[in-house]
């Protein structure tokens, strides 16, 4: 792998065709581990730091490093995982601890490319209305709703990235 999607943000911006296509590399490895069977992995630290990089072509590819906290939703689940600027609300109660909350994480990731700022908790609302591309826009919306159950699946957010522009 060449570099890391956090080390490239501090070094340059993407096009939206850049962050379409690296969203839709991580969107598709989340999906994939949520469809396991028999039970499904939460990755849990999904963040900038967490996606390799690599070219293909001209274009930049990503992959999802660092399982270290992933887990099968059947076993118990331990508090507070992955980086706190990620984070899901519910993250913080073990019963609640859902594939959604790595959507939640991947709306923040998403955020984070395309205006090349780390995740502020505090200023979440004002960042997103930041994104220029309107679609990008709602899918980030989407991914960062409160309620985990209103929130997108993965396989919607591949569906919705693989669209045409």
């Amino acid at each position: 792998m060449e570099t890391s999607l956090r080390a490239l943000l501090q070094k340059q911006p993407l096009s939206a065709t850049e962050v379409s296509i690296i969203a839709l590399d991580v969107a598709q490895a989340l999906n994939y581990l949520h469809h396991k069977k028999p039970s499904p992995i939460i990755h849990r630290d999904i963040s900038s730091g967490n996606v390799l990089l690599w070219r293909r072509g001209d274009q930049w590819r990503g992959k999802v490093s660092d399982y270290g906290t992933a887990k099968f939703m059947q076993q118990i689940m331990t508090a507070a995982v992955g980086a706190l600027l990620y984070r899901a609300p519910e993250a913080l109660e073990p019963r609640n601890q859902t594939v959604k909350i790595d959507v939640y994480s991947f709306g923040v990731l998403l955020c984070e490319m395309c205006i090349r700022e780390l995740p502020d908790p505090e200023r979440r609302k004002e960042q997103v209305a930041v994104v220029k591309n309107c679609l990008l826009r709602a899918l980030i919306r989407g991914c960062l709703e409160s309620e985990p159950a209103t929130r997108p699946t993965m396989e919607e957010i591949v569906e919705e990235l693989e669209e045409p522009a």
